[in-house]
C-alpha cells in the first residue's frame, strides 16, 4: 500500500481507506489514526419518500433522532450497494465516529476530464470518475480502492522521481488537467457561519433535554430556575462558539493562503505565479535569499537551509540536500527522505546552488495533502476524548434515566389514582424526570476544567484540548525525551581521543593547539551541515559546539576551481591562522539520518580527496575495516557511556581525485572506513529534573526515558536523575545478531549493568528476571524492534518493566506510547517537539516544551522549557478530575434526594412550591456547586492516584448510603408530623398554584432536606490530598457558612413574609427544634458514614496494591 492509497477491499461495497500521517508516512505501514471504513449506499425513491414523510409527520422528531445516529440515517435512506452504483458513503473512523458523504461522479466526455494521478506521478484517464470529500480531502475510486491525491509519487524510486521532473516545465494543458484532480493549492479554513455553529451545538441531546426541561418548567410556572438554566445554557453555547471561532481564527492565522512563487513552465521559462496555481509535477525555483514554502517539494539540486519551527517547534535551521539514489531506500517515502523534502509551512533561509544554475524543487503535494495540511486537519478533527470517567458518567446518566422512567410511571399512577387531571399528571411526571436527571449536570461538571485551564494559563501552560485536563489526573506513566527535556539543549565538549593503527590515545582537551590530533580535528571541522547566515553559524547544536572547538572558520567558496567535479557551491573550511595546514572544501554532504545514525562529507584539499564520516560508535565501528578498530574500543565506549557522556566516533576514507563525487551513491562512500577518533561530550541535567523525577517517584508515577541517544549514556542519565532508582538492580536487554533459538527467533540476553561494575558482566539467556519487581531494565531501539517482531508475547511485560528506551526512532517512540496505552496505562509524553511529534500526538496527554503559546504537536504547550510543567499538569489534572468526581456525586445526591422528597409529596398529591424549588436549586445547589469548583490543586502530589471510576463500589456505596440516610430522615419527619395533635392533613384541589401546594408534610420535608444538601457538599467536596483544603477556598467556605446559618434561621424562626414567600406553613416551635435535631443527627451520621467508607476503601485499595506488588 502506498502512502496515499488504501487497502484493496474484498468487495466494492465495503472498502477501507487510510490517509498517511503527514510526518510519519511509511512504506507498507498504515496510519491507524486516519484509517477508516467506507461503506457504499444507494438511495431509493420509496426510502426517501418515507424518510421525508416521517420527518415532517413527527415535526422533526424522527429526523432529530436520525441526526444523533447517522448510521441509522443512512441505513434508512439507502441500501448497501457496490461503489459503482453508490450516491452516498458511510465513513466510520477508528474511533467509531460516523459521517455521511455524497458521492459525485462524471463520465469521460469531450469537455469533462476524468484524470487521476498514478503512483509514479503521471496522469491517467478513467472511463468514469467517482469521488467524495471527507475532512478536507478528496477520495477517488481508482483501481478498486479509495485514494487521495497523496497517491501521486507514492510508489516511485528516488532516481525515477528526480528524473520525472520536466526540464522545461509543465505545459498549460497538463497543468489544467492536473488541477482538475489535485485542485487549487489553497487550504481554506473558513469561519463557519454563526447559524451553523449554533445549529450543531443546540441539536446535541444535552441541549434538547434542557429545552424540554425548560418548557416543562415554564408550563409549571417555575420561571426563575428555567431562566437560570437558559442563562447557563446560553453562556455555555456562547463560550463554546467563542472557543470554536477562536480556534478557527488561530488556524486561519497559521494558514497563509498564498504568495508569489517562481515556477518553470512551458519552454523552460521561469514565471512568477501565485502559489495557489501550482500543482504536483511543477518545478519550483528556490531563490538564493530564501522564501516561504506553500507545498511539499523534493529538492532536485543544490542544498537549502530551512527553518521548520512551524511544524516541529525546533527553531534550529536544517540543511536539505538534493534527492539521490543512496542505495538504502528503494522506494521514495516522506519519512525516509525527509532530508530531501522542503515541507509546506517551512521557511527557506538560504540556498547553495550550482554555478550558473537555480536551485530547483519538484512539487509532490499541495493543499491539505501536505505535511502542514495534515497537521491542520489533525487540529480540525481531533481524536475524541476517550476517558473512563466520561464513559461511566454516561452509563450512570442512563441509570438515572431508568430511575426517571419508573418515577414517571409511579407519578402517573398515583396522581391518576388521586383524581388529578391528565395535563397535571403529564407535567408532574415530566417534572420528576427533570429532577432525576438534572439539566445543569454537564455545566457543573465542566466548571472544574474551566478553572484548571485558567490556572494553567497563569503558569504559562497552554491547552488546546480542555477535555484532556481531566485525563491528566489519571496519569500513571510519563515518558520523557532526554536531550532538551531532561538535559540541557547544549552539550559541553569534554575530550577527544585519537585512534591510530588500531590503538587509542589519551584524552585531549585542547584540540585546536594539539598537533597530534589534527587529522581528527579536520574531520570534525568538515563533517557537518553547518551554514553561515548573517555571519552567524547555524545548524545542529552538537555540530556547532564541536566546530567551535577546532578553531576553524567557515566560508562560502566563490572560486571557479571546482566546476570540473560538478560541485554545488563548495563550503570553504579554513584552519586557524597559525596553522600550516591548507584550506579544504566540502564538495558533497550526506546529511545526518536518525535511521542510519551517521552523516558523511566529501572533502578536497590541494591534490587529495577524502570522505569523513561521524556518528554513533556502534554504527561507525560496523562500517570500519576491523583491523583499524582497537580491541578495547567497545569497553572504552561503555566506560564513557555509563558515566553519561555522549560519544561521537569519527572515521575517514581516501578517495580518487577527479571522480564524479556528485553521482557517487552513499553506500559506496560509507564502507571500508578507517577509524581515526572518538569525541566525548557532556550533557548536563536541567536544574529541576532530579527534583521533578523524585516527586513523580514519590507519587508512584512511573518515569520512562525515551531517547535517540546511546543506551549506556541514557542509562547513566537515568541513574543521575532518579528514573533508575539505586535500590534496584539495572539490566540491559540485548539481542545476539545472527544467533537464533530453536524457533528461529533472534536470541535475547540480559546483562547486569551496575554503576560500580568496571568489568563486563556475563550475559544470560534466562528472561524470567523480567518478572522480578526488584529489577529495572534498559533496551535499545534495535532490540526493541526484535522484541516487537519476534517476541510479541513479551511486549506487554517489557513496556511495564523497562524504564530506559535508547536509540529509539520517532515511529518507535509512538509505538511504545501506544502499547503502554494498550496495557491499560494512562500515558503522558513530554518532549521538545522535534522528533517527538508522533509520540506527543499518540499520548493521552502530550506536553511540548516550546516558547510558542500553542503547539500543533500536542494538546499542552509549556513556555517554561523544563519538566516542572509535568508536576503542575498532573496536580491540576487531579484537582479537575476530583472536582468533576465531586460535582457528579453532589449533583447525583441532590437530584436523587429531591426525587425522594417529591415521591413522598406526590403520595399526597402535592409538591414543593416554586420558591422552595428555587431556594434549593439556586441558593444552595448551584451556588455551592460553582464555588466548590474553585478550590485549587494541592501543592504536593499524593502517593495514590484519585479515583477514575464513578461507578466504583466505594463511590456507589458512599452515594447510596448518603441517599439512604437522607431519605430515612425525610420519611421520619413525613411520618412524625402526622402523629402530632395539631396536624392537619393536606386536601388536594383541582388547582395547581403555589397556594394549593402548601402542606405541613411538604414544609417538614423541605426543612430537613435543606441541611442534607449542604451536608452532601461538605462530604463530597473533596480537599486533600488532591485539592487544597476547603478553608483555602474562602468564597466556598463563607458561602457554606452563610447558607447553613440561613437554613437554621428559616427552620427555627417563623418570619411570616419569608415563610409565605417560600410557601411554608406555620408549625409549633417545639417541632421546629425536633426537625433541626433530626437534621443535625442526620448530618453527623452522614459525616461519620463517609469517613468510615473512606477508611475501609483506602484499606482495601492498599491491600490490593500490596497483593499486586507481591504478584
Amino acid at each position: 500500500m502506498g502512502p496515499g492509497g488504501s487497502r484493496r477491499p474484498r468487495n466494492s461495497q465495503h472498502a477501507t481507506a487510510s490517509t498517511p500521517s503527514a510526518s510519519s508516512c511509511k512504506e507498507q505501514q498504515k496510519d491507524v489514526e486516519h484509517e477508516f471504513d467506507i461503506i457504499a449506499y444507494k438511495t431509493t425513491f420509496w426510502r426517501t419518500f418515507f424518510f421525508y414523510a416521517l420527518s415532517f409527520g413527527t415535526c422533526g422528531i424522527f429526523r432529530l433522532f436520525l441526526h444523533w445516529f447517522p448510521k441509522r440515517l443512512i441505513q434508512f435512506r439507502g441500501k448497501r450497494c457496490s461503489v459503482e452504483n453508490a450516491d452516498l458513503v458511510l465513513v466510520v473512523d477508528n474511533h467509531n465516529r460516523y459521517d455521511i458523504c455524497n458521492v459525485y461522479y462524471r463520465n469521460k466526455s469531450g469537455t469533462d476530464h476524468t484524470v487521476v494521478a498514478n503512483t509514479d506521478g503521471n496522469l491517467a484517464e478513467l472511463d468514469e470518475l467517482r469521488w467524495f470529500k471527507y475532512r478536507k480531502l478528496q477520495y477517488t475510486w481508482i483501481d478498486g480502492e479509495w485514494s487521495t491525491p497523496s497517491r501521486a509519487y507514492s510508489h516511485v524510486t528516488p532516481e525515477n522521481l528526480a528524473s520525472s521532473a520536466p526540464t522545461t516545465g509543465l505545459k498549460a494543458d497538463d497543468v489544467a488537467l492536473r488541477r482538475t484532480y489535485f485542485g487549487p493549492n489553497v487550504m481554506p479554513v473558513k469561519l463557519s457561519p454563526f447559524y451553523e455553529l449554533v445549529y450543531k451545538e443546540v441539536l446535541s441531546p444535552f441541549y434538547i433535554f434542557q429545552a424540554i426541561s425548560v418548557t416543562v418548567w415554564y408550563i409549571d410556572d417555575y420561571v426563575w430556575y428555567a431562566a437560570l438554566i437558559i442563562v447557563m445554557s446560553l453562556y455555555s453555547v456562547i463560550m463554546t462558539l467563542r472557543q470554536t471561532r477562536s480556534q478557527q481564527r488561530r488556524l486561519q492565522s497559521m494558514v497563509v493562503e498564498h504568495d508569489e512563487v517562481q515556477v518553470i513552465r512551458e519552454n523552460g521559462r521561469v514565471l512568477t505565479l501565485d502559489s495557489s496555481e501550482i500543482v504536483p509535477g511543477d518545478v519550483l525555483v528556490i531563490p538564493p535569499q530564501g522564501c516561504m514554502m506553500y507545498c511539499d517539494a523534493v529538492l532536485l539540486n543544490g542544498t537549502c537551509i530551512v527553518n521548520e519551527s512551524m511544524l516541529t517547534g525546533e527553531s534550529i535551521p536544517i540543511t536539505k540536500s538534493a534527492i539521490s539514489d543512496d542505495g538504502h531506500e528503494k522506494i521514495f517515502s516522506i519519512d525516509k527522505h525527509g532530508k530531501n523534502i522542503i515541507f509546506n509551512g517551512t521557511k527557506v533561509l538560504q540556498t547553495k546552488y550550482y554555478k550558473g544554475q537555480n536551485v530547483k524543487a519538484l512539487v509532490i503535494r499541495t493543499a491539505y495533502s501536505t505535511t502542514k495540511g495534515q497537521l491542520i486537519r489533525a487540529i480540525m478533527y481531533p481524536k475524541p476524548a476517550d476517558f473512563k470517567f466520561f464513559r461511566e458518567l454516561m452509563k450512570f446518566i442512563g441509570v438515572l434515566a431508568i430511575v426517571a422512567f419508573f418515577g414517571f410511571m409511579y407519578t402517573s399512577f398515583i396522581l391518576f389514582y388521586r383524581g388529578s387531571s391528565i395535563g397535571k399528571i403529564i407535567i408532574r411526571a415530566l417534572d420528576l424526570v427533570t429532577i432525576v436527571v438534572p439539566p445543569a449536570l454537564p455545566a457543573v461538571m465542566g466548571i472544574g476544567i474551566f478553572y484548571a485551564q485558567r490556572r494553567l494559563r497563569q503558569k504559562s501552560i497552554y491547552c488546546i484540548s480542555p477535555t484532556t485536563i481531566n485525563t491528566c489526573g489519571a496519569i500513571d506513566v510519563v515518558c520523557f525525551d532526554k536531550t532538551g527535556t531532561l538535559t540541557e539543549d547544549g552539550l559541553d565538549f569534554y575530550a577527544l581521543r585519537v585512534v591510530n593503527d588500531a590503538k587509542i590515545g589519551d584524552n585531549i582537551v585542547q584540540i585546536a593547539a594539539n598537533d597530534s590530533c589534527q587529522n581528527v580535528v579536520r574531520a570534525i571541522a568538515t563533517c557537518h551541515t553547518l551554514s553561515k547566515i548573517n555571519n552567524e553559524l547555524h545548524g545542529d547544536p552538537l555540530d556547532v559546539i564541536m566546530f567551535e572547538q577546532t578553531g576553524y572558520s567557515l566560508e562560502e567558496d566563490d572560486s571557479e576551481s571546482h566546476e570540473s567535479i560538478e560541485s554545488i557551491q563548495p563550503i570553504l573550511i579554513r584552519p586557524p591562522k597559525d596553522s600550516s595546514l591548507p584550506d579544504c572544501q566540502i564538495v558533497k554532504q550526506f546529511t545526518f539520518s536518525s535511521g542510519l545514525q551517521r552523516q558523511s562529507v566529501i572533502v578536497t584539499e590541494e591534490d587529495s580527496m577524502k570522505a569523513y564520516c561521524k556518528g554513533s560508535p556502534e554504527m561507525i565501528m560496523s562500517l570500519c575495516r576491523p583491523e583499524t578498530v582497537p580491541e578495547n574500543f567497545h569497553d572504552i565506549v561503555e566506560e564513557y557511556s555509563q558515566h553519561g557522556y555522549r560519544l561521537i566516533a569519527v572515521a575517514e576514507k581516501e578517495l580518487v581525485v577527479g571522480s564524479e563525487v556528485q553521482k557517487t551513491p552513499r553506500q559506496s562512500i560509507e564502507c571500508d572506513l578507517t577509524l581515526i577518533g572518538l569525541v566525548a561530550l557532556e550533557n548536563r541535567l536541567k536544574p529541576v529534573t532530579t527534583e521533578v523525577i523524585q516527586k513523580l517517584n514519590e507519587a508512584n508515577i512511573r518515569s520512562v526515558m525515551v531517547t535517540g541517544d546511546n543506551l549506556l549514556t541514557a542509562l547513566s542519565v537515568a541513574r543521575e536523575c532518579g528514573i533508575i532508582v539505586p535500590n534496584k538492580s539495572a539490566y540491559l536487554i540485548e539481542h545476539e545478531n545472527g544467533v537464533v533459538d530453536r524457533r528461529g527467533r533472534t536470541v535475547l540476553t540480559i546483562r547486569e549493568k551496575e554503576d560500580h561494575h568496571t568489568e563486563r558482566q556475563p550475559k544470560i539467556v534466562d528472561l524470567t528476571k523480567m518478572t522480578n519487581k526488584d529489577c529495572q531494565f534498559a533496551i535499545s531501539g534495535s532490540t526493541f524492534s526484535v522484541v516487537t517482531h519476534e517476541y510479541p508475547d513479551l511486549l506487554d511485560q517489557l513496556v511495564l518493566v523497562c524504564n530506559v528506551f535508547a536509540r529509539m526512532a520517532p515511529e518507535q517512540k509512538q509505538l511504545l506510547v501506544e502499547h503502554l496505552q494498550d496495557v491499560g496505562q494512562t500515558v503522558a509524553m513530554c518532549g521538545d517537539g522535534a522528533n517527538d511529534c508522533a509520540a506527543l500526538k499518540a499520548a493521552h496527554a502530550g506536553i511540548s516544551l516550546s516558547e510558542a503559546e500553542a503547539s500543533i504537536a500536542a494538546p499542552f504547550t509549556s513556555k517554561v522549557a523544563d519538566i516542572r510543567c509535568v508536576i503542575t499538569l498532573i496536580s491540576e489534572g487531579r484537582a479537575a478530575l476530583v472536582t468533576s468526581y465531586s460535582a457528579f456525586l453532589c449533583m447525583a445526591g441532590y437530584s436523587l434526594t429531591q426525587f425522594i422528597s417529591i415521591l413522598l409529596l406526590y403520595w399526597i398529591a402535592t409538591s414543593y412550591s416554586q420558591m422552595q424549588f428555587l431556594f434549593i436549586d439556586i441558593a444552595i445547589v448551584t451556588n455551592l456547586a460553582f464555588l466548590s469548583s474553585k478550590t485549587r490543586a494541592h501543592k504536593e502530589l499524593a502517593s495514590t492516584p484519585p479515583p477514575t471510576s464513578i461507578l466504583s463500589t466505594a463511590s456507589m456505596v458512599s452515594l447510596f448510603g448518603q441517599l439512604a440516610i437522607g431519605g430515612m430522615a425525610q420519611v421520619a419527619v413525613f411520618c412524625l408530623i402526622t402523629m402530632q395533635s395539631w396536624f392537619i392533613p393536606f386536601m388536594p384541589t383541582h388547582h395547581d398554584n403555589d397556594e394549593d401546594r402548601k402542606s405541613l408534610q411538604g414544609t417538614a420535608i423541605f426543612y430537613v432536606s435543606l441541611f442534607h444538601y449542604i451536608v452532601l457538599y461538605f462530604v463530597f467536596a473533596a480537599g486533600p490530598p488532591y485539592r487544597a483544603s476547603i478553608a483555602s477556598n474562602k468564597a466556598f467556605l463563607i458561602s457554606m457558612i452563610g447558607v447553613t446559618v440561613t437554613c437554621i434561621a428559616i427552620v427555627v424562626f417563623y418570619v411570616t413574609p419569608i415563610q409565605y414567600f417560600l410557601g411554608c406553613l406555620q408549625m409549633p416551635q417545639e417541632f421546629r427544634f425536633i426537625i433541626l435535631a433530626v437534621a443535625t443527627v442526620t448530618a453527623v451520621i452522614s459525616i461519620i458514614y463517609d469517613r468510615c467508607v473512606d477508611w475501609i476503601s483506602e484499606r482495601l485499595r492498599e491491600k490490593i496494591r500490596q497483593r499486586r506488588k507481591g504478584a
